[in-house]
């Protein structure tokens, strides 16, 4: 009697250790999304947070219309991402190859034009005497 594993037992196997590594891979790639997604939302939080601070300090310049979700708010000023940060209203450590300051959008590629979210506009407005911001955030 010849010891050891017969090639059909051994494709078996093979294909058993895909078939787990395929379902692993994948639930991985969730996990990560979702993980990237996360700290995205958390982000979008922290510049409208830093946006809000910038309207309050300046309620006179919210003199201005936007359209938000398709809804004309008055008593809006537009500023961009770059701008909360130069003037210190939004934190970041993250930096570019050329050491700018950036805020990145973990759930885009690099490649991606709002990779960086440095050029999206922020609406800040004035509401039942309340400042709000809202990133304005492209159709993804």
């Amino acid at each position: 009697m010849k010891k050891g594993f017969t090639l059909v037992e051994l494709m078996a196997v093979l294909v058993l250790i895909v078939l787990i590594s395929t379902i692993g891979y994948a639930g991985i790639t969730a996990v990560q999304n979702n993980i990237d997604k996360n700290l995205w939302e958390g982000k979008v939080e922290a510049i409208e947070t830093g946006a809000a601070d910038y309207g309050e300090d300046n309620k006179n310049r919210l003199n201005g219309t936007c359209n938000i979700d398709g809804v004309n708010k008055s008593n809006c000023l537009t500023r961009t991402v770059q701008f909360l940060i130069d003037n210190s209203y939004v934190d970041t450590d993250e930096v570019d190859n050329s050491d700018n300051k950036v805020i990145i959008n973990d759930t885009l590629k690099e490649d991606d034009p709002n990779y960086y979210a440095n050029n999206m506009e922020v609406f800040i407005y004035l509401e039942n005497n309340r400042v709000y911001a809202k990133l304005n955030q492209p159709e993804s």
